[in-house]
Order: C-alpha cells, then structure tokens, then sequence
C-alpha cells in the first residue's frame, strides 16, 4: 500500500514538472516531428492541459490509496512464517508452516498461493450431494493419520517404518484438575524428582483418580487436554480421528462425527493477518495443504446436524500471549456458538502458558494427563513388540513367539532400572526406549548410551520432522547445543541439586556466561536465540511454573552435568576426580558421578581415564569410611564391561572387599559393598570351605540354653538359605558351570576323581 502511494506521488510530480515546462521541451519535439508553427502553438496548450489532468488524477489516486486501512504490523507472524489465507481477503504467498514441537505433533507444511488482496481462495464447488466428498475426506483423514511416524527417533532399516497407529495406541488417563507445575506429582515426584514443600502445598484437596480421557470426551461438550511433552497429546486426537474416519464412533461413545484436525497456531497465523473465522481458516487451512474437497461444506453440514469432532491441537504454540488470548476467544466464542447443537471440541496445550489465557465457558472442561503406570508401560510394549514382529514375520507362530522373547527383554530393562521406569511412564520417551533396544542396546546395563541416544535425538531430529508444523528455519546441532547445555546443567544442578528448577532470569545470565566464556561477539542475543531453541523446538528445558525453568526429566540434568564434568578432564582426570570427592556421600550427586565415568569410558571410549577416576575416588579420603569405595565399585558396576580397565575393576573389588569386612564401616555401606562384589561376580576363594564345629555345650535358641552335641560335624562357611536356594533352582543352577567350582562341576557331571578321603582323627 505505502509503495502505490510513493509512486502515484512521484508521477503526479512529474507530470506537474512537465506541465510547466511544455514551451520548452513541446517545441523541439514537435519540429523533430515536422509540424508547422501554427500547430505547434496549438499542441503546446493541448500538451500542457493533458499533463495538468494527469497530475490532477495522480494526485487523487494518492489521496485514495492513502485513505485505505492498512493492517497492523506488530501483528504479523515472524519473518519465517508468511501469514495464512483468510475469507476477508489474502496475503503474500510462500511457505506456510503452523505448531509442533518435539512433544509428539506431526508436521503441517504448506505453501499458500499468491492470491490478490481483498479476493477470496478459490475453494473447490460446493456439489448438491456430499456423500462421495466425504467419503473422500474420511479416507484422506485415514491416509494421513493411519501411521505412527518414526522419523527423527533413530530409527535403523530395521524397524518398519509404517506402524499402524491404532495397533500401538494405549488408551490415556487424565485428571479431572489443573496442577500449578508442568507435570502432576508422581508418588511425591516431580519430572524424576521429589515434590519440595512449597509444590507440595499448592497440589492442596484430594487429587481425583485418574479416567480415561474418552470417558471425559463423553461426559463433556468441550475438552481441554494438557500434558507434558510428549504424554501422547497430538496422538490422541489423530486417534480420535482415525477412529472416526473408520466409522467406529459409536463404539467409543462418540457417533458417526465428522473429524477435523488443524492445528492452532495456524489459525493464529491468520488472526494476526486480519479478522478471520473459526470455519474459515479450517476451510482455507485444508485447501493449502492440497487438500481438493469441499471442506467448508462438509464442516458446516456436520456443524448443523450436531456430528462435528472439532479437534485443535497446539494451543502453547501460540507463543505471543496477546494473541493466544484472541484465539482463545475466538474458539470460545464458536465453541459457544454451536455445541448446543451437539457439536464437540477438544483441545490440546501444555499445562505452561495455559493458565494465563485459560478459558471458561458451559460444558467446557480440562483434564491433564497421567504418566503411564506400570500396566500401561506393559501394554504399550505387547502391542509394540508384536506389531514389529507381525510386520516382519506375518501372523505366524514364529513371530508371536520373537514378540514374545522381545516384550520379555524390554519389560525386563524397563523393571530392573528406576531410573529407566521413570523415562518409560513418559510415552515418547517409552517409544524411544523401545526402539533402542529393538536396534540392539542393552538396558539397563548400558543407560549411559540410551541417555546419550535420547539428548541426540531431541536436539538433532524431533525438532525437525515431528512438529505439528514448527517453521524449518534452522536446526539445532547436536555437539553445539550439547556444549552449552551441558555446563548449564552442570550451573543447574549445584544451584538446586535433585530438585533442578531455577529462576529464567538467571538461567538467562548463566546462558550469557557460557557464552562469554566461549568467545561469543554478542552473548546475550546467543542467549536469548538458545533459550528460545531449545525451549521452543527440542523441549529438554521446559517453564515448569511461574518464571521457573527445569529440565523436561531430572535424569537429563544428571546426564548432562557428567557430560559437563568429562569435558573437564581434557588430558588430566584431576580435576573431575576432585570435583566428584566433594560430594562423596551426597544422594543428589551419586547419579552424576556414575554417568560421568561411564561417558567417559562408554561414550568417549576413553576407557583408561574412566579407570583412572575410579582409581582416583578409591584413594580420596574424603567422606564416611567404605563410602567412596562403594560409589566408585558402583561406578565399575555401571560401566563393565568395556567402561574401564580389567586393573581398575580388580582394585576395585579389592577395596569393596575390605569395605564389606571391616568392623569401622557402617553396616549399609558393608551391605552395600557386598551386593557390588556379588554383581561384579566376585566370589570369595574359600566359599566351599567348611568349618568344624566340635563336640560339647554351645547356646542355642530363644532365650539361649545350653545344649549338647557328643559329636562334631562341619558347616560351610558361606550358609545357604532356603530362599537363596530357591532362587539357585529357578535359575537352573544345577544345569550352569558358572555356578560350580572346578571340582563341584566335575562331581555334577560325573568325572569327579575320588580324592583322598578326609581324615576324622
């Protein structure tokens, strides 16, 4: 508009200038031409009344074009997004691109044509029979949702990559309330750690049990649904519409709706360009993707018989919070409009973000998601394992016994590991665990690489292949951000160790340090761009409260402040040896100390200077009697074998020998150091030693009395317990040299040489 104004401004000029110097241009050009004087004269005036009129007309046309409103441009969607297509009229065309986060969103790119401002998109023609159209919807809702997509989870040739979505889906559990934090508290925990006081308070009253999500849908016109990232939020409205498009709706409660799927931050989009309708950016949003079928017909026909789902997913993507409150509004306001009809709506939002613009309107209500509990983590690995298998093998006796063997593998990683249950009751976090260990790595010995795996994969490719349309402006690096995230988790966890959360401000400065320290021309605009990346598009750090920023797991935090801590020992272990020794005996630290040996050992494959750190937290004098001994045999433990030395690993069990017999260590540390003996299969060199107990009095019983044995008899050193021997029998040990010494295995197997009878006197 301001360009038009500027050029009918400089013409009305310019026709002016030449109006008033027609007699000395006119006749030159006229003579050139061969007129006579006469005419000449006569052309002049006429040149000059024709050039008067024309800067007359070019001067009305600015007044014109000056009085047309203009849009606002602090409104407009940022440079990398061009704004969606409204009923009212159009924009500029170019790469449109809407939501999505690592959290679980698919991806909606789509290109919006250039269109002439003040006309609308030309939607497919309305037929009179709307039945084969929306049979055609139905089937497209089922081709584009029908699948799970693997992309971006480091997925190997292996693993086919076309799930059935509703093979895997396991049916959600939500509460009926709205918690202060991001997540609700899990057994008195909170993202992988324990609730402190004040989050305790806030989750006052009783917390209702948790319900299906369906069985809420049913209950209510409209639902809000919010979640952590990647609780399975956008999964289960695509279930929903997949569901439907089936033509099971009744069957969950739902009838024969019509299921519409956009995303919020594209209707966002369109707000910010101009006044825009629920119905209308739905159509538009439909025909942009390609979508040739009469979308806006079949919407409305549903809206007025009552059979509409309207499913809108994103609502925290809508990042300004003056314009999430618009499309809160204008949600509301269409929600209102048409649910006495019999309409229903969901929407989906993390819980951060949501409070400020929360909306409040009949039938409307809001639910937050549950982790999985231990059934639902069974469930999903049965459906997993054996949708795997039958893709490989068919739905043959071979395949379901390999699903068997697997789900038996997985749900044994996942049991035998606290920390790897804590990942698995978060849904993608389940999945990505589940595709590790379908590519061959162990759990939970190995967790240091399925913590290595997990930071990779939500820094370098959530971001770019799973977001409900997050713009593809630039990706995040891997070793990049890892080198900056993980100092900052380091700065984390000695700010607020186990707890984990920090005020923004002052993760912003520590950003701008990092950065400082790293050489940065302007650190806190790299501050700002880091904190918006990897907030907005990996999801590691998340706003979990008012202006308060935490790691989307505490495992996370752990993991990245041992990787901090192994950057440290670039050719010298000391100082990670010493940083570790100050917090000998300190639960908040054990995690990290055996993390940063096995980075070491595992991940950098720098297997000697693992070795020596264990050395080094053996000899520090630092802490309880036994309890450094006992955190370095935990760290051998984690990271054997491969993670450190053979020598390492023998100095190691030395000193947990002596720990676990010496009459000074306390009595869980000496437990302690024999459960790591036993796990690193260590066995004592007289365990079949037998001891004599000789004839005469000895106490026995309860109070003790004096008894009498006439005749001596042996004891082995090492008793058995029934329980112990029971565990020996369902582990088949009679059957397992390893659990035999060399003349016990040849006994059991019959080619025992008789040896010199023992001598009784």
């Amino acid at each position: 508009m301001r360009r038009r104004i500027v050029f009918f401004l400089l013409l009305a000029i310019l026709l002016a200038v030449l109006a008033l110097t027609v007699p000395r241009w006119a006749p030159p050009l006229l003579n050139f031409i061969g007129a006579n004087s006469d005419l000449i004269q006569g052309a002049e005036a006429l040149l000059a009344i024709v050039t008067a009129l024309l800067s007359a007309l070019s001067l009305l046309a600015t007044f014109f074009f000056s009085r047309q409103p203009r849009q606002a441009p602090d409104a407009s969607p940022p440079a990398t997004e061009t704004s969606n297509v409204s009923s009212q009229g159009a924009i500029v065309g170019g790469n449109v691109t809407s939501g999505g986060q690592f959290s679980g969103r698919d991806s909606y790119n789509f290109h919006a044509p250039v269109i002439i401002t003040g006309q609308p998109p030309v939607l497919p023609p309305v037929p009179a029979d709307l039945t084969p159209a929306r049979d055609a919807y139905l089937a497209y809702v089922l081709d584009r949702h029908q699948f799970l997509s693997l992309k971006g989870m480091g997925v190997s040739d292996r693993v086919p990559l076309k799930l059935p979505l509703l093979d895997l889906y396991v049916p959600l559990q939500a509460r009926l309330e709205l918690p202060e934090g991001e997540t609700w508290r899990r057994n008195l925990r909170l993202a992988g750690r324990p609730l402190n006081p004040d989050e305790q308070a806030n989750l006052t009253g009783h917390l209702s049990e948790p319900r299906p999500v369906l069985d809420l849908i049913q209950a209510h016109d409209g639902l809000v649904v919010l979640g952590d990232p990647g609780a399975g939020k956008t999964t289960f409205l695509k279930y929903l519409a997949l569901q439907l498009a089936l033509g099971h709706g009744p069957a969950i409660g739902l009838g024969n709706r019509l299921p519409i799927l956009a995303p919020l931050s594209g209707f966002a989009n369109a707000l910010a360009a101009g006044s825009v309708r629920l119905d209308d950016y739905i159509a538009n949003y439909f025909h942009d993707i390609g979508v040739d079928l009469p979308v806006a017909a079949l919407l409305q026909q549903a809206l007025d018989k009552g059979q509409a789902l309207v499913l809108l997913d994103g609502l925290d993507e809508v990042k300004e919070t003056g314009l999430r409150h618009t499309v809160v509004q204008q949600v509301v306001d269409f929600y209102t409009a048409q649910r006495r009809r019999g309409n229903k709506f969901v929407l989906s939002s993390r819980i951060v973000g949501y409070r400020a613009v929360r909306p409040t309107a009949p039938g409307l209500a809001e639910c937050t998601l549950v982790d999985f509990d231990n059934d639902e983590i069974s469930a999903f690995i049965e459906r997993w394992t054996a949708t795997l298998e039958k893709q490989a093998s068919g739905d043959t006796a071979v395949a379901r016994d390999d699903a068997a063997r697997e789900r038996q593998t997985l749900l044994d990683a996942v049991q035998r590991n606290p920390s790897v249950h804590d990942l698995a009751s978060n849904p993608l976090l389940l999945t990505i665990l589940a595709l590790m260990q379908r590519q061959g790595v162990t759990l939970p010995e190995r967790r240091i690489e399925l913590y290595d795996q997990y930071v990779k994969t939500l820094i370098s490719s959530w971001n770019r292949t799973r977001g409900l349309g997050r713009p593809p402006t630039r990706d995040l690096d891997a070793v990049q951000t890892l080198r900056i995230l993980a100092p900052l988790a380091l700065w984390m966890h000695e700010t607020s160790p186990g707890v984990g959360l920090v005020k923004r401000e002052e993760v912003r400065r520590r950003l701008e340090a990092i950065y400082r320290e790293r050489g940065d021309t302007d650190p806190e605009a790299a501050a700002r761009r880091f904190e918006d990346d990897v907030h907005e598009h990996a999801g590691l750090l998340l706003e979990r409260g008012p202006g308060e920023y935490g790691f989307m797991h505490l495992t996370f935090e752990e993991y990245l402040a041992a990787v901090a801590l192994a950057l440290r020992g670039q050719g010298d272990c000391r100082p990670i040896v010493d940083y570790l020794a100050q917090h000998v005996g300190d639960a908040a630290w054990r995690e990290v100390a055996l993390l940063t040996v096995g980075y070491l050992g595992l991940i950098q494959q720098l297997y000697r200077v693992a070795g020596e750190v264990v050395e080094g937290l053996l000899a520090t004098p630092i802490g309880a009697p036994g309890e450094a001994v006992v955190l370095a045999g935990a760290a051998v433990l984690d990271a054997w074998p491969g993670g450190v030395p053979p020598g390492s690993r023998d100095k190691a069990v030395t000193a947990l020998i002596s720990t676990m017999q010496s009459a000074v260590t306390a009595p869980r540390l000496r437990r302690e150091a024999g459960l790591l003996l036993g796990s690193l299969h260590w066995q004592p060199d007289d365990l079949d030693t037998f001891v004599e107990a000789p004839a005469g009095e000895f106490l026995y019983g309860d109070p003790p009395q004096k008894r009498r044995i006439e005749q001596r008899f042996w004891i082995a050193r090492y008793p058995v317990t029934n329980a112990q021997y029971r565990r020996f029998m369902e582990d088949h040990g009679y059957e397992r040299p390893e659990f035999w010494g060399q003349d016990g295995w040849a006994w059991r197997t019959g080619t025992y040489e008789t040896k010199e009878p023992l001598k009784t006197g």
